[in-house]
């Protein structure tokens, strides 16, 4: 089980490779409007989260999903 610390510490980790080096990565930002990530990157974003956490988010989900702490707790909330 993956906890909300080591989710919140992956995702920071995943999200740094889409956005300019040296950028902070906090939990309340927002994904696309404060880390700059468009639609393509989000995508990409979604693929790497599954890929490291071996899991699906479902489309409907995506709205939900709007700062690095939705996220996290996504991850959490999918996890077996």
């Amino acid at each position: 089980m993956t906890t909300y610390a080591e989710s919140l510490a992956i995702t920071t980790e995943l999200i740094r490779r889409h956005v300019e080096e040296g950028r902070a990565v906090r939990p309340g930002d927002h994904i696309q409007n404060d880390l700059g990530l468009d639609s393509l990157s989000v995508m990409e974003l979604v693929a790497d989260i599954e890929g490291r956490f071996a899991l699906d988010i479902p489309p409907e989900m995506f709205d939900d999903l709007q700062t690095v702490d939705d996220v996290a707790k996504a991850i959490v909330k999918l996890r077996p």
